[in-house]
This record gives C-alpha cells, sequence and structure tokens, in this order.
C-alpha cells in the first residue's frame, strides 16, 4: 500500500509523479541519409544567422555564394587548426618573417579603414548614398592610385566591392589596359554602372 494514498508512486522512482522532471528538448539532431550525407537539424539564434552571414561576406572573395555548410565547415577547420597549434601539432616549422614592404597594407591601416568604412564598399551612388555592399570587399587606392605611387595609408584607402573597384580601376586607366588582368571580368563593367548591386 502507499504511504500516501493522495498520490500515485512513480514506478520508477518511488517519487510523485509531480516531481519527474522532464529530459531536456534537443536543440540539434542528424538524420542519416547515406552513407556519406546526414541532414541536421538545429535551431539557432538570430545573433548566430547574423555571425553566419558576416562569415559568408568573409568568404566571398574565395568561396564566392558559399553554402551555410561550406561556410560552417571553413569555420570548424579554422577551429580544429587552431586546436592543433595549442596541442604543437602544426606541420611546418614557423619560418622568419620576410622584411616589411613599405607599399604593402599593415593590418593597423587596414583595421582602421575596415572600422571606418564599416566593412562596406564606399562607392558613391547618384541617388546619394554608397553601394554598401559586404560581399568580396577589397581595399582601393582612392585618391592617388597605388601604380601612380599612392601612399598605403588610411586617408588614401576605401573599401570597394569587387565590382566597383574594377570600375574605380577602368575609369583611371582605361578598358584596355586593365583587360590585361582582368580577363573574364571585362563582362561586369555594364553591371558597374548601376545602382542595384546587392548591399550584402
Amino acid at each position: 500500500m502507499s504511504p500516501n494514498p493522495g498520490r500515485a508512486p512513480n514506478s520508477a522512482e518511488g517519487l510523485p509523479t509531480s516531481t519527474v522532471t522532464k529530459p531536456p528538448v534537443r536543440r540539434d539532431s542528424s538524420q542519416p541519409l547515406t552513407g556519406e550525407l546526414s541532414r541536421l537539424h538545429i535551431t539557432v539564434s538570430r545573433r548566430f544567422l547574423q555571425k553566419l552571414q558576416a562569415a559568408r561576406d568573409a568568404l566571398s572573395h574565395a568561396r564566392p555564394g558559399a553554402s551555410a555548410e561550406a561556410v560552417l565547415e571553413a569555420g570548424l577547420d579554422l577551429v580544429l587548426k587552431q586546436r592543433a597549434k595549442r596541442k604543437g601539432l602544426v606541420e611546418n616549422p614557423r619560418k622568419r618573417a620576410p622584411r616589411a614592404n613599405p607599399d604593402a597594407l599593415t593590418a593597423k591601416v587596414k583595421r582602421e579603414v575596415w572600422t571606418r568604412d564599416g566593412g562596406r564598399c564606399q562607392w558613391p551612388l547618384a541617388s546619394g548614398g554608397i553601394c554598401g555592399s559586404t560581399l568580396r570587399v577589397e581595399f582601393d587606392h582612392a585618391v592617388i592610385p597605388r601604380a601612380q605611387g599612392g601612399p598605403p595609408t588610411a586617408r588614401n584607402l576605401r573599401l570597394l566591392c569587387r565590382v566597383h573597384n574594377d570600375l574605380a580601376a577602368r575609369q583611371t586607366f582605361g578598358d584596355h589596359w586593365m583587360d590585361q588582368f582582368t580577363r573574364g571580368r571585362r563582362g561586369l563593367a555594364p553591371v558597374q554602372l548601376t545602382e542595384g548591386l546587392p548591399s550584402g
């Protein structure tokens, strides 16, 4: 007989049913589809999605149009590489740093320009404002071009997306000269004259 006839005992623990704690709801799970593929179900926050988009923008040079899987895998590779480095599992020993190039952009200048421009293309639009794209953003020697001796200083630099950086160079040096260095990118020029570029 139950010591407390007013409550039904829990058959497994001998405790009142009202005190049993429900198992936590899993926020992720995977479902095998084939020997190589699985479907991942994951619940994420808005902050996570913002970081995912920022990471996709950061990879837009090396992997334009990268999928969420590619972006996340790149992040996992970086975590594993850092872990291996901490454990001394680096494949190649660190070599002596090469002598600094006075014409090269320093990390300090890059940080200053990136922060000032908010990581967005600064190309001015005829309707006002700027392009604002965060995709394939590059450092552009805006005041004096690098080929004409422009210094690698924050005052001489701005951020431009690949499309507008190419357009700026063509306006300065002409299509004939730039076609030597931008094979397959000539078709970008008409697009650069429009204002409907993605904002990233």
